[in-house]
């Protein structure tokens, strides 16, 4: 899987790479496990130094066979914005695997479902 990282009017830092990489590259691995999976993260300051709630977190995943996933988070802090997109997210791509699975196992016996892979 390959992941982008970009910043836009913030620079990121090791410990917000560092945090990115645990909290939502690693809960999305499972779904997009493929070589020729990408994710696009941007993390974005809206307003700059005048603050309120505007750190905002971009998500998008391209994955073999499946449309487009792309998911946009704001919350005071990038924090909070990257937490939120991950629960979305997670819940975005579980839904279009199984929604796959359920079109390649439809008609099929219980036993032989399965024992399909998820792809």
């Amino acid at each position: 899987m390959k992941v982008l990282m970009r910043g836009v009017h913030l620079t990121l830092t090791g410990p917000l790479r560092e945090y990115l990489q645990e909290h939502l590259v690693r809960h999305i691995e499972r779904y997009a496990d493929d070589e020729a999976a990408e994710v696009d993260i941007a993390l974005v300051d809206i307003n700059g130094p005048k603050g309120g709630v505007d750190k905002e977190c971009r998500v998008t995943v391209r994955m073999p066979n499946f449309a487009p996933v792309h998911i946009t988070e704001q919350a005071e802090t990038l924090f909070h914005a990257i937490d939120a997109a991950r629960d979305r997210l997670e819940r975005s791509l579980r839904r279009a695997v199984e929604r796959r699975r359920d079109v390649h196992t439809a008609g099929l016996p219980d036993d032989v479902a399965a024992n399909v892979p998820n792809y």
